[in-house]
């Protein structure tokens, strides 16, 4: 069953064709499309990290601080600049 309503449209292709698709662990709708089988949720409450928050990590990691203090100046999870600073190796 198709739930298709006006207001909603899929993040990555922008279709319509949205159904249901269980809830996340922290209980919010998911919703799939079902163009392209994204998954996603109505109103994220985590957005991308943007160009100009990038461009601080990268200098404050050049300065040789902590993870930990990162995560506290820039509002990133420590998940998150784990994953960016692997990405940075290699």
């Amino acid at each position: 069953m198709t739930f298709n309503t006006g207001a909603m449209h899929c993040p990555k292709c922008n279709s319509n064709k949205i159904v249901k698709n269980g809830r996340t662990h922290y209980g919010t709708q998911r919703f799939k499309c079902q163009k392209c089988g994204r998954q996603f949720v109505e109103s994220p409450t985590r957005q991308p990290i943007n160009h100009s928050k990038r461009e601080l990590i990268d200098k404050l990691l050049l300065e040789r601080l902590s993870k930990a203090a990162i995560t506290r100046v820039t509002g990133v999870s420590l998940r998150w600049l784990q994953y960016y600073v692997n990405q940075k190796y290699y």
